[in-house]
C-alpha cells in the first residue's frame, strides 16, 4: 500500500474545483474571450454558484480571496483558453529595449531553458529556471524530495507490508557567481626594486587621478631597519608621500591584535576602496596584511613584496592568509586557525633581499624548498644536494662555488611548483595535497611553549619524520633515506626535535583529521619527487618511526 499526500493551498483548491466544473465533463458555455476581466470573473463565479455540485467550502474560499487575486486567477484561465483555441492572448507584457539592457543581460531562449539536477547531499530533484534579467547568475528553483519507508507487520494469518511515500517540496533562488582570480607574480631584476629609476613598485600601487600623490605601506620592523631609508627615498624621488606603519614580523606577533593595529592605521589613512597598499616583509607580515586587506571595506587590493627566502617561495605566491588564534575556552593557541583565501593584486619578487638575512633564516627558507623537492621534483632535490650549502653561505648571491643561474633556477622552480599545485586548487576543495608535506606534525611543534624552532625548520623535522614513515612502509629504501638526511644536514636544517614525542605525533594526526575533513591525508614520499596521501597511520606506527629517528645523527 502506498500513501502519498499532496497538500494545496486553499486558493489552488478553489480554482481547481471551479476549473473542473467549468471545463470538465459538465462543461458550461464559456464566456467570450473579449469580455472584460471584471465581467469574466463575475461570469465564472456566477456559473460556479449555479452549479450545485460545488462544495460550499470551495465557494466560500473563492469569495474570501481578494478581488485582485481572483482577477489574476481568472485572467490566467482566460489566457489559457485563448491559447488552446488559437486566439491571441489579451495579457500584456513589458519588454526591455536594447537601450535598457547591457550586452551581458541579453537573453536568448536557450539562456532561459529550464534544467534539472539532483542535490548531491539529499538526492532531491531540483528544477532550475534562469531569471530573465540575470540568466547566467540567478536561478529560481523548485526542489522535490521523495522519501519512502517500509513497515512490515506479521500476524498469525498474514504478513502486511505498508509502504509510505512522502513527497515534500520547497522553492527558492540560487545565486551563482564565479570569482575571477588573476594576479601576477613578477620577478624583478636583481637588486632594482627600490631603485627610483625602476617604476615597478609605484606602478603596482595602481592608477590614480592626477594629483593623488600619496600611498600606504605596512613594513616589517626588521626590513624597515635595513631598507627603511631606501623605501622612503624611492617614493620621495617620485613625488609621492608615503604613509607607513611598522609591524613586528616575528612568529609570536602573528595574532589578531596585529591585524587590528593595521586596520586602525588604514582607517586613519582613509585608504580608498580600490587603492592597493604595499605589504613589505616576511611571511608573517604578508599574512597579517592579507587578513587586513580582506577585512577592510570587505576587501581592498594589496601588493606583496616578500623580503625573505621563505616568503619568496611560499607565502607570497598563494592566496592564503592567516594568524594564530588563542581560544578563550580551551586556552590553547592554534596555528593559522583564523584566516582567509584572498589574492593579492600582484607580487614583486626581488631575490636580493635574501642577502641581508642571516644563515639560519636562509636555511629556514630552504626547509620549504626541500619539501617541494621531495614531493614534486627530483631535479630540484639534486640542485639542493649539489649547491644548497654554498647558497646558504653566500645568501643566494653569486659565488665561486655555484654556477651562474643556479640560485635563480632554484627559486624559479620552487615558485613554479607551488603555483602548479595551488593554481587548480586555490580554495583547497581537494584536500589531498602534496604541498601539505611537512605540515602535519610541524604545526604542534611550532606551538610548543618556549620552543626555539622556525617554520621552515619545523617543516623539515616533520618532513624527515615522514621519510622514516615512508621507509617503514616500504615506499623508499634506506639509500634514499640516508641521501635525504645528508642533504638536509648540509643545508643546516634540523631533522629531529625533542618535542616530537609520541603524544604530540598522535595528537597531530588527530588534528589533521579535523583540519582535512575527516581523514588524515598525510603526504608521504614514494621516491624522490613522488608522493601519495595516506589516512591510516596508527599510534604504533608513529612509535616505531620515533624509535628509528634515534638512530640518525641530528
Amino acid at each position: 500500500m502506498t500513501i502519498k499526500t499532496i497538500r494545496k493551498v486553499s486558493s489552488e483548491v478553489a480554482l481547481a474545483s471551479i476549473r473542473d466544473e467549468v471545463t470538465g465533463e459538465r462543461t458550461l458555455a464559456k464566456a467570450p474571450v473579449a469580455l472584460s476581466r471584471r465581467s469574466s470573473e463575475d461570469s465564472l463565479v456566477s456559473r460556479a454558484n449555479a452549479t450545485p455540485s460545488l462544495p460550499t467550502s470551495v465557494l466560500q474560499t473563492w469569495a474570501s480571496l481578494p478581488a485582485s487575486v481572483r482577477a489574476a486567477l481568472v485572467s490566467s484561465e482566460m489566457n489559457k483558453d485563448a491559447t488552446s483555441a488559437g486566439m491571441p492572448s489579451t495579457q500584456s507584457s513589458t519588454s526591455l529595449g536594447s537601450s535598457d539592457r547591457s550586452e551581458s543581460e541579453t537573453m536568448s531562449n536557450e539562456d532561459l531553458t529550464t534544467f534539472e539536477e539532483n542535490c548531491p547531499n539529499t538526492g532531491a530533484k531540483v528544477v532550475l529556471t534562469p531569471l530573465e534579467r540575470a540568466p547566467k547568475n540567478v536561478f529560481e528553483f523548485k526542489k522535490t524530495q521523495t522519501s519512502e519507508s517500509v513497515e512490515v507487520k506479521k500476524t498469525s494469518s498474514a504478513t502486511v507490508t505498508t509502504t509510505t511515500k512522502v513527497v515534500t517540496g520547497s522553492r527558492g533562488w540560487r545565486n551563482v557567481f564565479t570569482l575571477p582570480i588573476s594576479y601576477d607574480v613578477n620577478m624583478v631584476a636583481h637588486g632594482t626594486l627600490l631603485d627610483p629609476a625602476n617604476p615597478q613598485l609605484l606602478h603596482a600601487t595602481g592608477v590614480h587621478p592626477e594629483g593623488y600623490n600619496r600611498r600606504f605601506a605596512a613594513i616589517d620592523d626588521q626590513v624597515f631597519k635595513i631598507y627603511g631609508s631606501q623605501i622612503l627615498n624611492y617614493f620621495a624621488k617620485r613625488g609621492i608621500e608615503l604613509t607607513y606603519t611598522v609591524l613586528n614580523g616575528g612568529e609570536s606577533d602573528k595574532r589578531p591584535m596585529a591585524v587590528d593595529k593595521l586596520l586602525d592605521e588604514m582607517c586613519s589613512y582613509k585608504l580608498r576602496r580600490r587603492e592597493p597598499f604595499l605589504a613589505i616583509g616576511g611571511g608573517v607580515l604578508l599574512d597579517i596584511a592579507g587578513m587586513a586587506a580582506c577585512l577592510y571595506r570587505r576587501g581592498v587590493p594589496f601588493v606583496r613584496v616578500p623580503t625573505t627566502l621563505l616568503a619568496l617561495v611560499d607565502a607570497s605566491v598563494g592566496v592564503k592568509n592567516g594568524v594564530d588564534y588563542c581560544c578563550g575556552i580551551t586556552d590553547e593557541t592554534y596555528k593559522n586557525r583564523v584566516g582567509s583565501f584572498y589574492a593579492p593584486s600582484s607580487c614583486l619578487l626581488d631575490p636580493s633581499f635574501i642577502s641581508t638575512q642571516d644563515a639560519r633564516n636562509v636555511s629556514n627558507g630552504l626547509g620549504e624548498i626541500m619539501k617541494l623537492a621531495l614531493v614534486r621534483s627530483s631535479d630540484l632535490f639534486e640542485l639542493l644536494e649539489s649547491h644548497g650549502a654554498a647558497l646558504v653561505e653566500s645568501r643566494f648571491e653569486p659565488n665561486d662555488s655555484t654556477p651562474s643561474g643556479v640560485s635563480d633556477r632554484i627559486i624559479d622552480l620552487s615558485i613554479q611548483i607551488m603555483l602548479e599545485e595551488l593554481g587548480p586548487n586555490l580554495w583547497e576543495y581537494k584536500l589531498d595535497r602534496c604541498v601539505d608535506y611537512g605540515h602535519t606534525f610541524s604545526k604542534l611543534l611550532e606551538m610548543v611553549p618556549g620552543a626555539d624552532i622556525m617554520h621552515g625548520e619545523a617543516v623539515n623535522v616533520d618532513g624527515f619524520f615522514c621519510v622514516v614513515l615512508s621507509y617503514l612502509r616500504g615506499y623508499v629504501d634506506m639509500d634514499t633515506v640516508l641521501r635525504i638526511h645528508k642533504c638536509m644536514k648540509a643545508l643546516s636544517l634540523p631533522t629531529n626535535s625533542a618535542d616530537l614525542t609520541s603524544t604530540l605525533a598522535w595528537q597531530s594526526c588527530k588534528d589533521a583529521v579535523e583540519h582535512r575533513h575527516g581523514e588524515q591525508r598525510i603526504p608521504l614520499i614514494t621516491g624522490l619527487g613522488e608522493s601519495i596521501c595516506v589516512s591510516d597511520i596508527t599510534p604504533e606506527e608513529l612509535d616505531r618511526a620515533l624509535d628509528m629517528m634515534t638512530q640518525f645523527e641530528h
